[in-house]
């Protein structure tokens, strides 16, 4: 079954646009680290990558990731979203810093995940507050219970899920190395409908969707690069309707 034929046409212009890009075989990568797949795959497609909003072809976001056929291997970027400092704890990302973070090369930094399910190196971890409507993120205290560090809306996360992934493909880069540099394979994608949103209470709550923190301390300038709200991508169909994945190569 052609399942292609299911899409409409701003859908199949970007898999034909992927398709394309998948019969060129690995290419070098563009850049390094976590985000090298996603400006390759953006420079191949000509999409204008910027730190406003995400990447998006016709309305269609998209996201791309290191991983195989039979295994993915990066969470992926669902949104960012601060804090509501108005019913927060801390008031700032520099409390939040000030409180949990810890110094390494040279810098004051919390670089770390957040899930319900069991605090982290740093005693951070989350939980749902159902009667409020809240997600809370709390600090375990040695021999003195918790303590509250900030808060957001379950309401305000919704809706924020909402605005950055109304429509998305989801680009599987299978990467290799040739000498010192890096290639990626574009082989497979999966297009996605508008989220569930209501879920995303009960997947931050079971510990499916996690929290990033990226704060540091540059001379005297605090920098956020989230908080980044995450899914294992083998957990996206619990969020978004989806269609079959495509493997570009056929």
């Amino acid at each position: 079954m052609d399942h292609s034929r299911t899409l409409g046409p701003d859908a199949q212009n970007l898999l034909d646009k992927l398709r394309l890009l998948a019969s060129m075989g690995p290419i070098p990568a563009i850049g390094h680290g976590d985000a090298a797949v996603g400006k390759t795959l953006l420079h191949y497609l000509d999409i204008p990558m910027t730190s406003l909003s995400k990447a998006s072809s016709e309305g269609i976001v998209i996201s791309a990731r290191r991983g195989c056929k039979a295994k993915d291997l990066n969470r992926v970027n669902l949104f960012a979203k601060v804090p509501d400092w108005n019913i927060s704890a801390c008031k700032s990302t520099k409390e939040i810093l000030d409180l949990c973070g810890y110094f390494r090369d040279g810098e004051h930094r919390l670089n770390c995940t957040v899930k319900s399910s069991h605090p982290n190196s740093q005693g951070l971890y989350l939980e749902v507050d159902r009667a409020t409507g809240y997600l809370l993120e709390k600090q375990a205290l040695p021999d003195a219970g918790s303590c509250d560090i900030v808060a957001w809306r379950i309401s305000d996360l919704e809706r924020r899920l909402i605005e950055r992934q109304p429509r998305s493909a989801w680009v599987v880069a299978v990467p290799s190395n040739e000498g010192e540099i890096e290639h990626f394979h574009f082989r497979y994608v999966t297009f996605t409908s508008a989220p569930r949103s209501n879920e995303i209470a009960w997947l931050l709550e079971i510990g499916t969707v996690t929290v990033d923190h990226l704060i540091c301390n540059r001379r005297g300038r605090i920098v956020e690069k989230g908080p980044l709200f995450k899914i294992k991508p083998r957990n996206v169909d619990a969020l978004f309707p989806t269609s079959p994945k495509f493997d570009l190569l056929r």
